[in-house]
């Protein structure tokens, strides 16, 4: 895939998926996908992605990574983490209804995202000790 637009396409044609389809299964409306389509929008921010990659029922990995905000050799290592581990990729419905330990995710090479911005382990260091502070008894 040349560029996010495509995988975009690639994917909802896929699944069978009009733009209004793939719009009330995302809450992402169908004009913002038809404009990410067509090259008219630049690639969207993480959350957009992420609410795609649901109504797409696709890893949310795969679209961050065709957006370009993981590049290739951090997302290859991310699948192979999770093969290393025998994760069970759920789907990201599935997802939002198990339980995590915030302390794994921070702890973990899982990209994690704020304001638009992929957060380095130290700065994931930072937010942990300040959870910790802050939830002391």
């Amino acid at each position: 895939m040349k560029n996010f637009a495509d995988y975009l396409k690639k994917k909802r044609e896929e699944k069978n998926l009009s733009m209004n389809k793939l719009g009330e299964l995302s809450g992402v409306s169908a004009m913002y996908i038809s404009h990410l389509e067509s090259g008219k929008r630049d690639r969207p921010s993480p959350e957009i992605i992420e609410r795609l990659a649901k109504g797409l029922d696709e890893p949310y990995e795969n679209l961050m990574s065709a957006a370009g905000y993981i590049d290739a050799s951090d997302f290859i290592k991310i699948k192979n983490e999770k093969n290393r581990q025998g994760d069970i990729e759920l789907s990201l419905a599935e997802q939002e209804q198990e339980p995590f330990a915030l302390d794994f995710l921070l702890e973990s090479n899982h990209p994690i995202f704020f304001q638009d911005r992929l957060l380095t382990k130290e700065e994931k260091e930072k937010i942990k000790s300040l959870i910790e502070i802050f939830l002391r008894d």
